[in-house]
């Protein structure tokens, strides 16, 4: 007796739950009712940068890549960019450290000759240049200057420091 009237209840359960369903499906409008707003982003203005500013230095790989990529190329005809560029690196990781080391001594002379140009320029135009990486390193600078000044004021106003019974 009990499990038909359980068995009831549970029928009727569905039942109103199958109208509620029901009845959310026909109040849930269909996507395509409403449109999506379209949202004008607005793009970012690049800035210009100055036609007379030092180009950044090459790093080692990219002067081997620069020897490279022409022998890759006639080799590989049917192969895209990427895919000379993973080759290329893979021989770059495999290359003995003294052939590396050519490649380094070129770069090191072309983050000297930056650094020259990048003096000649801040002094032909007044402008302060910051390259790539110069930001970090002009920040963590500074903060070592903030820190070695506060250390020299806490040393002049130390009371530690003051000649005591010293005649």
């Amino acid at each position: 007796m009990q499990d038909k009237k359980e068995q009831s209840r549970f029928e009727n359960f569905l039942i109103q739950f199958k109208t509620l369903v029901e009845s959310f499906q026909m109040t849930t409008p269909e996507p395509e009712e409403y449109p999506k707003p379209q949202i004008a982003k607005q793009k970012k203005q690049k800035k210009q940068k100055d036609p007379l500013a030092p180009k950044m230095p090459k790093s080692a790989f990219i002067f081997y890549f620069q020897d490279k990529r022409e022998k890759f190329q006639q080799q590989y005809p049917n192969l895209q960019f990427q895919e000379i560029t993973k080759l290329i690196a893979s021989e770059w990781k495999d290359l003995p450290k003294e052939i590396q080391q050519s490649y380094h001594d070129q770069a090191f002379k072309d983050r000297s000759r930056y650094s020259q140009e990048s003096e000649l320029y801040c002094t032909q135009t007044g402008k302060k240049f910051k390259g790539k990486n110069q930001t970090k390193t002009n920040k963590s600078n500074a903060k070592q200057e903030q820190l070695q000044q506060k250390v020299d004021q806490d040393d002049e106003n130390d009371s530690f420091g003051a000649d005591i019974g010293q005649e």
